[in-house]
């Protein structure tokens, strides 16, 4: 059964963290200009979807391509706040999701972790992201 078999830590790893550092890329295009509301639980809450009128193949495609990359933030939304423990949930957000970059040590010192319990938090978060993700699709698993 697929299911059980063992996962690849290190690719399912790579895999969220190339499409967690999306996340900004997909603000942009989908035309938000600030990160999703962040509740007291750490939890995302996306903003309304606008309409748009396509009155050209220009303006169609520009449609789609913000349709697209809304779609994209809003699946990585749901599976963050799939991450069972806020705390880390927290730190996905702080670190992936806020309109501000700022580094792993601005993070965790804000936070009040060390910077070996902000990576295990991390680590962890990631890889429930990823399992969350569409469901499963980010995976890899180990032959």
């Amino acid at each position: 059964m697929d299911f059980l078999k063992e996962i690849d830590k290190q690719s399912t790893k790579n895999n969220a963290y190339k499409l967690l550092k999306q996340y900004r890329r997909f603000s942009r295009i989908a035309g938000e200009e600030y990160t999703p509301k962040l509740t007291p639980t750490y939890t995302l809450e996306p903003k309304t979807v606008r309409s748009y009128n396509s009155g050209s193949s220009q303006t169609e495609a520009l449609v789609t391509r913000r349709v697209s990359a809304w779609n994209e933030m809003e699946a990585i939304m749901k599976a963050i706040n799939r991450v069972i423990d806020p705390l880390v949930r927290q730190v996905l957000i702080e670190k992936y999701c806020k309109w501000q970059i700022r580094t792993d040590c601005e993070i965790y010192m804000e936070l009040g972790y060390s910077e070996s319990e902000f990576y295990r938090k991390l680590e962890r978060g990631v890889i429930e992201f990823a399992e969350a993700y569409r469901g499963g699709e980010l995976l890899v698993f180990s032959r």
